[in-house]
């Protein structure tokens, strides 16, 4: 039994020994895989894919898919969002010439509806005074200023226009106030016609109001221009330099013929081929059974500064009362200009009250601003042809005499054709000349 005993004691170690031998062995063909396994990321086999290169035509093919493939995924996702905003951004830039130019009429006041309605007042075109708010008024005027220019008309001011507006030269200007406008500044006017008849002159409330409507704009338009003047205005007296609308610089077309549209409240001047070149607001009677019927008549006399004579009877009150000769001034009720009709007790005038004007509240006459009946006092004569219509629709079209005028030049040749045709001479003329008169 030892002896067993010890031959398994020592035949265990050898058998231990032999699985030990046995283990190393079993690793050898597992070595081969770990160098696989370590050749796998043999990466330099791609980079030795430039010895492939020689061969043009296999990795020319190669290469070419491959750079397709991640082009396709990468570049138009990110770089398309990027064109077309660009695209975006060019088509913005088409339509606004400028950052400051709205496509939208704005509300409130704005200092491009200012500079437009300071470029429609040089162009004798006003839509009333100038306040950079924009209105009814304003958008009437632009447009018509447009047809008579033969542009597209719109509801607000387009690229056409802006474009014009930004060119105009110094649409805002410096102005020293004088002695001379302190001098028509007499206060409020008095209560009664007895008191107002006893003055020299029925002048400015004050030189806010006279420098104002010196430059067709309003107080607040004047403070909003000056917000360094605090007290306002107490704080203006002469040598103080204000910044004011230009529209001193007006552009004026003399006039052929006047119209008055009663149903628009609008004045207007015609050239001599019938194109509108110039339009004003025009306030008629509050009373329609004192408005005018329509017809034609002319100017008869015009007066530069005109009084106002009072009569209480058209005001309803007591005729013992007497008439009274009020003096001149801005603030008389026929304003700074007359403009007498053949019509009977019917002109063109002034009015006291800017505000008003482009509404019926008158007591019978046709009132414009001071400053347009002062431009068109400069501009019309005693004789001028006014015309006065429910609408300016039924004005009658003077395009007929133009296509009249191009045989005139047709009986130039005739004349000079042989002199042996003596008959046929004299009736050329007679047929061309006596249509031109007529039509005249």
């Amino acid at each position: 039994m030892k002896k067993s005993l010890l031959m398994l004691l020592i035949g265990l170690p050898l058998m231990l020994c032999a699985q030990e031998g046995a283990a190393p062995a079993a690793p050898q063909p597992e070595a081969p895989f770990r160098v696989v396994i370590e050749n796998v990321p043999e990466e330099q086999t791609p980079a030795a894919q430039p010895a492939p290169a020689q061969p043009a035509p296999q990795p020319a093919a190669q290469p070419a898919p491959a750079a397709e493939m991640p082009a396709q995924p990468a570049a138009p996702a990110q770089p398309s969002e990027e064109e077309v905003t660009v695209e975006e951004e060019v088509e913005e830039e088409d339509i606004q010439p400028n950052c400051a130019h709205s496509l939208v009429a704005p509300k409130g006041y704005d200092t491009e509806v200012l500079m437009t309605q300071i470029f429609l007042d040089r162009h004798n075109f006003p839509g009333g005074v100038i306040d950079g708010v924009w209105g009814g008024s304003s958008r009437e005027a632009m447009r018509a200023w447009q047809k008579s220019r033969k542009l597209r008309q719109t509801q607000w001011v387009d690229v056409p226009l802006y474009s014009q507006v930004a060119q105009m030269p110094e649409p805002l200007t410096r102005y020293t106030i004088t002695a001379e406008d302190a001098a028509l500044v007499t206060g409020p006017l008095p209560p009664t016609w007895a008191d107002r008849a006893r003055m020299k002159l029925l002048g400015y409330e004050t030189l806010g109001a006279c420098i104002a409507e010196r430059f067709h704009t309003s107080e607040r338009t004047l403070r909003r221009l000056n917000p360094a003047i605090i007290n306002w205005p107490e704080d203006l007296k002469p040598g103080l330099s204000l910044t004011v609308p230009n529209v001193l610089v007006a552009a004026l077309e003399q006039p052929a013929t006047l119209a008055i549209s009663l149903e628009e409240c609008l004045l207007a001047g015609f050239d001599k081929a019938g194109v509108m070149c110039l339009r004003f607001p025009c306030s008629i009677a509050r009373n329609r059974a004192h408005l005018p019927e329509a017809g034609e008549v002319t100017i008869k006399n015009m007066a530069p500064a005109p009084n106002y004579t009072y009569d209480p009877t058209n005001y309803g009150q007591d005729p013992s009362v007497g008439k009274m000769v009020v003096p001149a001034g801005p603030r008389n009720p026929v304003g700074s200009r007359w403009i007498g009709l053949t019509l009977p007790g019917y002109g063109i005038h002034g009015t006291p009250r800017p505000n008003t004007v482009g509404r019926p509240e008158s007591r019978g006459c046709f009132r414009l601003t001071n400053w347009n009946v002062e431009k068109l006092f400069e501009l019309v004569t005693p004789g001028t042809p006014v015309q006065i219509v429910r609408n300016l629709r039924d004005l009658p079209k003077p395009a007929k005499p133009a296509p009249k005028a191009e045989p005139a030049p047709e009986a130039e040749p005739e004349e000079a054709a042989p002199a042996a045709q003596p008959a046929e001479q004299p009736a050329a003329p007679a047929e061309t000349a006596a249509p031109a008169p007529e039509a005249a």
